[in-house]
């Protein structure tokens, strides 16, 4: 059976997750596993929409981002500067304003083959 090489246009597209999630094991998770950030108890109905969540965290910036709400009611955003830079932030769900944002700065041993 032959099965065909990704083109590099679709490689260098799948090599950014794989990069994101290579870097964070490496470099150590933002939050430790036992720590938990608590942003509120309020109702999700006075809660700020994702896309507004969103662009209070100025998403545009950023070459990729996922949202999450997280287990301590904080909306959680993981995303990729345009230098390679992994960003963990957490931003109270109502007001937007950030609870913590922590950056890891890209990790130069990361190499694409062809």
């Amino acid at each position: 059976m032959k099965t065909h090489a990704p083109s590099n246009s679709r490689r260098s597209w799948l090599a950014l997750p794989i990069a994101l999630c290579l870097a964070l094991p490496t470099a150590g998770f933002a939050s430790s596993i036992t720590e938990k950030v608590v942003c509120t108890t309020a109702p999700r109905s006075t809660w700020l929409t994702e896309a507004q969540a969103r662009s209070a965290f100025n998403a545009d910036s950023y070459v990729l981002v996922r949202f999450k709400v997280s287990k301590g009611n904080c909306h959680e955003f993981y995303a990729i500067d345009a230098q390679g830079a992994v960003v963990e932030a957490y931003q109270h769900p109502i007001t937007g304003a950030a609870v913590r944002t922590t950056r890891i700065a890209p990790s130069t041993s990361i190499h694409t083959t062809r």
